[in-house]
């Protein structure tokens, strides 16, 4: 087996070097992508939540919903089970437009 001259060594570490500063930069390159991602999700739902704050202090889906909520409990009071397709259908007309 033969010796490896010094000028094969020299490049020998030099091209580890290039394929580790390669390594590296797309390592680089995927957490700069995977923060980016995980901004635009953060700014995703600061959105959301803002938009549900808004709909909070909304007063009109305050009384809609206040409304709903008595118009089912008067339903209830009279006699109708919770499990009426009346009362479901209602619950579900009434108050589960509002979570869209």
């Amino acid at each position: 087996m033969k010796c490896p001259r010094q000028d094969d060594r020299r490049n020998n570490s030099k091209q580890r070097r290039i394929k580790h500063l390669r390594g590296q930069q797309l390592r680089d390159e995927r957490i700069t992508e995977l923060l980016k991602m995980c901004l635009q999700k953060v700014c995703e739902l600061q959105a959301d939540l803002q938009r549900n704050e808004e709909q909070e202090n909304d007063p009109e889906a305050a009384g809609y919903a206040a409304c709903a909520i008595e118009t089912i409990r008067f339903l209830s009071a009279e006699g109708v089970s919770p499990d009426h397709p009346m009362v479901k259908g209602l619950t579900r007309r009434l108050l589960g437009e509002m979570d869209d």
